[in-house]
Order: structure tokens, then C-alpha cells, then sequence
């Protein structure tokens, strides 16, 4: 059997190779025919050419008498000279050549060697007037060329007759070719394209039974079986389409029912509760979401060297006992932690003392997962099963998700209470800086004073008595205000009315405290201070108009806040003016000063305290640039 050459299998290199054969035929017959049509035009010429050597012949034979020239005569006899020359070598480019038929070649070889040994001497010995014209030669001649002519005609009328057939191969092979490229056609990729455009059609309306025929290995070849292999999987989608929905519905509510519990999970990690309470709770909802019998948390104490019973569930009181404290490396949290992945154990083959214990409660494998965070290991939690372990990849993911926010929920606690405990130290810092500010210098005031009242009663000094007892009066009685005022400062929280009113609460509060006027404007539209902003810039002026009321002597002050890109607020008054080297001493000893700086800190401004004029006065500015503003969290 014939085989088929690997690349005629190819559509494209069967119509690239048939349209090489059209091409390479069509080159060739015009070819062929540009020739012949050459071989007429020279051998026209050639006729022509003959045709003047015979002239020219005859009119050299007429210059021969003496009325003529001599220029004439010669001029004749080189122009048949170069006639034949030309006919002899031929002129491609004219085009002018004989053709090549032995007849041809004879009769001008002959015509040609006579005129150059006969007829030309002959015609000038009669022009020399030495011999007469012999007639009969010139007849000959003559003869002989117009013979010639015939010859040259008969072989144009060859090529004309070759020419015309060549001419009627042409339009019937062009014909033939054009029908044998057209059932060609038909044949590799009309009919193959009807065939795969009804099985598209059919497959398109419905049947999946719809096949292609394949016939030769070529492109629509591989389209047609790439077709069937679709059609194939089509059907056995369909076929299959119930069962998958099934499974890909049962996967999703799976998904769905493990991001349920994740977000349950997640959710009461987020509610503020003490740490047993929220180990206790993790332990009953996670047994209520896993198919176990009992699970159990334990942590690692500071040193690491033992395990401490958390919280559990779904475990006896008797069994708990003996699990409640035992050291690290006798116990399964060990070996839990050492995996660092979920690890899966057999109690009924272990031998360490917590394992013999579960499997003495009836619990025959655990599979348990380390519990870590930032810090490092905090300890396992731990499901129970009496039966064997089914670890599946999905419910391992979830399990594990929830040791990781059981992790992170340990940390969360552990810093809220550090940040209850910080917030506590705060306070009370801040509480020690207005007694120390306040009540511990009047209080020493009202030592001194009571020390001068006992001198004066030992030495009977009534004047030094009645000074010293409205000393200690007036000092009593500033003492009860600061302890007002600390209280209210300490017991001031942002009001719900607004900063702004916040301001003139505190401004109002200090009019009457201390009778001074006091003047409030606040401008500008700025974005809104937070929460933490607030308070500690009202704090600020509160301490700032404390320091007015005690130790300025004013008589007015002016409170601008400028609320634009940048925060501003500027406390001024009129009295005696701050001594700056006093300021740096009391700043030095932490006092009210350092306080406001402090306070200032933390929300990234600045207090700076200078003397509003060379005569006196006090300028407290609070300034809290835009970038920090930008940064500062609620």
C-alpha cells in the first residue's frame, strides 16, 4: 500500500503545493509563448533586413552609371555590407535573427558568400567602368534573396502555426486545472466544513450525540476530532451534571457551615471577657461544632516545665483530677507542641500518665493542636474521641483556625488587662502631679504657718498669732479649692455638647472660681479633634487657668484657639509675668508645668510657656501640627 508522505497530510501544504503547480505551469506557458513570440519578431526583422540587402543590391547596381556619385555607390554597398553583418550575427535587443532552420542558414550562407566573392566585384568593376554588368548575375541575386524571404516566411508561419497551439494547451489545461482545483477543493474543505458545521449544528440545538466524521489527518481533520473530544466531555457533563451539583452544593454548604463557625468563633473572641470565662466558652462551643466526645485546653506555665488545666468539656470530674497538673514532658502536650502541626495519638498505646488517664475515662485516640501567638507556645487544645480520629483536610483547616484565634485571643486579654492596669498607673500619676501641684505645696505652706503660730503662742506673740491664724485660714481655704478643683478636673470627661462648649464650661467655671475676666474666641474650620485630643487640650487650659488663678495676680485673660490645618491654642494674661528660671526649676521637679507638657505628648503637640511682654504677663501656646493630626488614632 502507498503511504502518504507526514507533510501532504497537511491541508496547507497540499494547497500551497497545488497553487505552486498553477503558478509554476502558468509561469511556464507564458514563458514559452514570450519566446515564440521573440523568434516572430526576429525573424520579421530578419526578413526586412533581407528585403534592403536586395534593395540596396539593386540601387548600387543603378549608381553604377557615371550620373551618380561616388558617395552614393558607396554608401550602397556598406549598407548591404552591415545588412548582412547583422544578419549573420543577429541583434537580440532589436530583435533581428534568422531563424534556425538549415534551409534558412544554407541559402544565406550561399547569398552571403556570393555577394562577397561575385556580385560585389562584379558591381565595382562596373562603377570603375572595367567590366560591364553581367544582368544575369544581378537577376540570380536578386532570385536568391526573395528565395531567402520565402524561407524566412515559411519557418514564421512554423512558429505562428506552434504558437497557436501552444495558446489552445493553454485554455484547455487552464480549463482542466481549474476544474481539478475546484474538486479538490470540494473534496479536502468544503465538504469536511459542511460536515463539521451540521455537527456544530446539531450539538448547538441539543444532541449531544452529534459526531464528525474524521477523515484525513489534517487541520479541519484535527478540528473535527478536537470537536468529537468536546462533544465527548459535553456529554459526560451532562451525563454527570446531577451528581456534581450535588457534590459542589455539599462542598459549599461544608465551606459555608465552616465559615459559620469560624465567624461564631471570632465573634466571641471579640467580646470582652475574663480569661477563664473565655477559655471555658471556647471549649463548650467548639465540642458543640466538631464530632468529638470531650476536648480540653491546657496551658504551659511561665517556665514551660508543666501543663495546667485550662478548661475542658464533656470529661468527668475524677478523670480531670488526675490531669489537672502534671509536668510538660510526662504529659501529651508535649508531643503536641514538639509537631508543631495537628497531631493525631493513640491513648489506648501511650504510656505517659495524662494518656493513661484519658484512656482510663474511655477515650481511645486525641488529636490535638498547639496553641501559639506572637509570643510563642501558650499550650494545646485537645479533642477526645472513644472511637478513631477522622482527620479530614477541610475540618483540620477550621481546627486549626481555631487554635490560631484561641492564640490570639490570649494575647488580646492578656494586653487588655495590661492596658487596664497601664491606664490605672496613668491615672494615678496624674493624680500624684495635681496633689504635688496643689494640696502638697499648701499643705507645706500650712506647716510653716502652724510651726510660726506655735512659736508665737509659746512666746505670747498676739500679733504673730492673729497673722499666723489667718495665714493658715486663707491657706485651709485654697486648699479646699484645689481639692474642688482636682476633683472636678479628674471627674471631667469630654462633654456630649461639643469642644467648643467644653471650653467655655471650663472658662466659666474659672470666672467664677477666681474673678477674673476672662475672654473666649475660637475660630477657624478645621477637621475635629478626636476624642483623646480633646480631653487632654482641655485639660491643658484648665491647668493652664489654674496657674492664672494662683500665682498670675491678673486681672483679664485671653484664650484663642485657632482650629485650621494646624491646632492652635493660646492662653495670655495681664499679671506679673513668669519667671523663666523659676519656670525651669519647677519643670525640673515635674509640677504643673511638666504636667501640661506631658499631657501635650500625648497627642504629639508641643506647650510652650514664655512672657506675653517685657512689663509682664504670662503666653501659654499649645500648638498640634496638621501631620500629627492626620496620624492620631480616636
Amino acid at each position: 500500500m502507498l503511504k502518504i508522505p507526514l507533510y501532504f497530510k497537511s491541508l496547507s501544504a497540499r494547497l500551497l503545493l497545488l497553487t505552486l503547480l498553477w503558478v509554476s505551469f502558468i509561469v511556464c506557458a507564458i514563458g514559452y509563448t514570450m519566446i515564440l513570440n521573440w523568434r516572430l519578431e526576429a525573424s520579421a526583422a530578419a526578413k526586412f533586413s533581407v528585403i534592403q540587402v536586395r534593395d540596396g543590391m539593386l540601387r548600387a547596381v543603378l549608381f553604377t552609371d557615371g550620373a551618380y556619385g561616388p558617395e552614393s555607390f558607396n554608401a550602397e554597398i556598406d549598407a548591404v555590407d552591415r545588412e548582412l553583418a547583422r544578419l549573420k550575427t543577429g541583434d537580440p535587443w532589436r530583435p533581428l535573427q534568422l531563424p534556425h532552420e538549415r534551409r534558412v542558414t544554407e541559402a544565406f550562407e550561399e547569398a552571403s558568400s556570393l555577394w562577397s566573392s561575385e556580385v560585389r566585384p562584379m558591381i565595382v568593376r562596373a562603377r570603375m567602368g572595367v567590366d560591364p554588368l553581367d544582368d544575369r548575375m544581378v537577376s540570380d541575386y536578386a532570385a536568391r534573396m526573395t528565395k531567402l524571404t520565402h524561407a524566412i516566411d515559411g519557418s514564421r508561419t512554423g512558429l505562428l502555426w506552434q504558437l497557436r497551439w501552444i495558446q489552445c494547451l493553454i485554455i484547455v489545461l487552464a480549463v482542466g486545472s481549474l476544474i481539478t482545483i475546484m474538486a479538490l477543493l470540494l473534496r479536502w474543505v468544503i465538504r469536511p466544513l459542511d460536515r463539521l458545521g451540521e455537527g456544530i449544528r446539531r450539538l448547538s440545538s441539543g444532541d449531544l450525540h452529534a459526531r464528525v466524521e474524521v477523515g484525513v489527518e489534517d487541520e479541519i481533520g484535527r478540528i473535527a476530532a478536537g470537536f468529537n473530544h468536546m462533544a465527548d466531555r459535553l456529554e459526560d457533563l451532562y451525563a454527570n451534571l446531577e451528581s456534581k451539583v450535588a457534590e459542589k452544593t455539599a462542598s459549599v454548604e461544608e465551606k459555608n457551615r465552616h465559615l459559620e463557625q469560624l465567624y461564631a468563633v471570632t465573634s466571641y473572641f471579640a467580646q470582652s471577657r475574663p480569661l477563664s470565662e473565655l477559655v471555658e466558652g471556647f471549649a463548650e462551643r467548639t465540642l458543640r461544632d466538631v464530632s468529638a466526645d470531650a476536648t480540653l485546653v491546657a496551658f504551659l506555665d511561665e517556665r514551660k516545665n508543666r501543663a495546667r488545666l485550662a478548661a475542658s468539656c464533656g470529661l468527668a470530674a475524677e478523670c480531670l483530677r488526675s490531669i489537672a497538673d502534671v509536668e510538660a514532658e510526662r504529659s501529651i502536650t508535649a508531643s503536641v507542641i514538639a509537631a508543631d502541626r495537628p497531631l493525631v495519638l493513640n491513648l489506648s498505646e501511650d504510656k505517659r500518665p495524662s494518656a493513661r488517664a484519658l484512656a482510663a475515662c474511655g477515650m481511645r485516640s486525641a488529636w490535638g493542636f498547639p496553641v501559639r501567638s506572637a509570643m510563642g507556645e501558650k499550650g494545646v487544645w485537645i479533642l477526645l474521641y472513644r472511637g478513631e480520629v477522622q482527620a479530614e483536610a477541610s475540618s483540620e483547616q477550621l481546627l486549626e483556625s481555631f487554635s490560631v484565634h484561641l492564640g490570639v485571643a490570649l494575647d488580646n486579654a492578656r494586653l487588655i488587662e495590661r492596658d487596664r492596669q497601664y491606664a490605672v498607673v496613668q491615672e494615678r500619676q496624674l493624680l500624684a502631679q495635681g496633689l504635688h501641684d496643689s494640696i502638697a505645696q499648701a499643705l507645706s505652706y500650712l506647716n510653716l504657718q502652724v510651726q510660726f503660730l506655735s512659736d508665737a503662742i509659746r512666746t505670747k506673740d498676739e500679733k504673730l498669732t492673729e497673722e499666723s491664724l489667718g495665714a493658715i485660714r486663707t491657706g485651709v481655704q485654697e486648699c479646699y479649692e484645689d481639692v474642688r478643683e482636682l476633683l472636678l478636673n479628674f471627674r471631667e470627661r469630654i462633654h456630649k455638647e461639643g469642644f467648643a462648649e467644653g471650653v467655655r464650661t471650663v472658662v466659666e467655671r474659672f470666672e467664677a472660681q477666681s474673678g477674673v475676666k476672662a475672654n473666649c474666641t475660637i475660630s477657624g474650620t478645621g477637621p475635629a479633634l478626636t476624642e483623646r485630643q480633646k480631653l487632654q487640650c482641655l485639660f491643658i487650659i484648665q491647668e493652664a487657668l489654674s496657674n492664672v488663678r494662683k500665682h498670675a495676680q491678673a486681672n483679664v485673660v485671653d484664650i484663642r484657639i485657632e482650629n485650621a490645618a494646624d491646632f492652635r491654642c493660646t492662653v495670655v494674661d495681664d499679671g506679673l509675668g513668669i519667671d523663666e528660671e523659676l519656670a525651669a526649676s519647677r519643670r525640673a521637679r515635674h509640677v504643673g508645668l511638666s504636667i501640661m507638657e506631658e499631657r501635650a505628648k500625648r497627642i504629639g503637640a508641643s506647650v510652650r510657656v514664655s512672657r506675653a511682654s517685657p512689663i509682664g504677663g504670662t503666653r501659654v501656646e499649645l500648638f498640634l501640627p496638621a501631620q500629627v493630626r492626620r496620624t492620631q488614632p480616636e
